[in-house]
């Protein structure tokens, strides 16, 4: 949508309304008592400090992501079906998270046995389903406010985003976290910089 291209192309031009349909479908979304849980990976820190060993970007997204959400199942005694956005290699994906119930255990700085995430995974693809879709949306809009200067003067559309990401705030776990690689934002607490 923010690149007006596909159905979108005829809001070119209209930014104040894009960002308004934004803000109406995000506060949706926050109204429906959804929770979100967002979890990032800085690309090149991963590549760097992992060098050839260094996993999927996106598996390691979603492992974190997992983890955090097990850890909340574990504290409300439930179980969760994952319900997620088509990708090239699910099976991989999937056949990861598998493995880690498998042993157990988890890698990395939360081990976790993933025991509250149930198998298999739902895939689907985000452009059919409405809720999928405002997560993506969701995640777009705290992926564009995590890369904004806070130490320079906000042009029109980083104010948008930020007015848009206050109304997600309320539906953001503690347990997330964006990579953030300028100065802490006092005023957006999730946006959180990552070592």
């Amino acid at each position: 949508m923010f690149q007006y291209k596909d159905d979108w192309k005829c809001m070119k031009g209209m930014h104040r309304q894009s960002a308004g349909i934004y803000r109406a479908a995000m506060r949706i979304l926050v109204d429906s008592g959804a929770r979100l849980v967002i979890r990032g990976v800085h690309v090149g820190q991963l590549q760097e400090r992992y060098r050839e060993h260094a996993h999927n970007p996106h598996q390691v997204s979603l492992q974190h992501c997992l983890e955090r959400v097990n850890m909340i199942a574990e504290q409300e005694r439930d179980d969760v079906s994952i319900m997620a956005d088509k990708v090239a290699d699910q099976a991989a994906q999937e056949g990861q998270i598998a493995r880690y119930q498998l042993i157990g255990n988890t890698e990395g700085y939360f081990p976790s046995d993933l025991a509250r995430i149930k198998m298999p995974f739902q895939w689907e693809d985000s452009r059919m389903l409405y809720g999928l879709q405002m997560i993506d949306m969701a995640l777009f809009m705290c992926g564009r406010a995590s890369g904004i200067d806070s130490a320079k003067k906000l042009n029109d559309g980083d104010k948008a985003v930020l007015k848009i990401v206050d109304v997600i705030r309320p539906a953001i776990m503690p347990q997330s976290a964006v990579w953030y690689p300028l100065e802490k934002r006092t005023d957006y607490g999730f946006l959180t910089k990552l070592s």
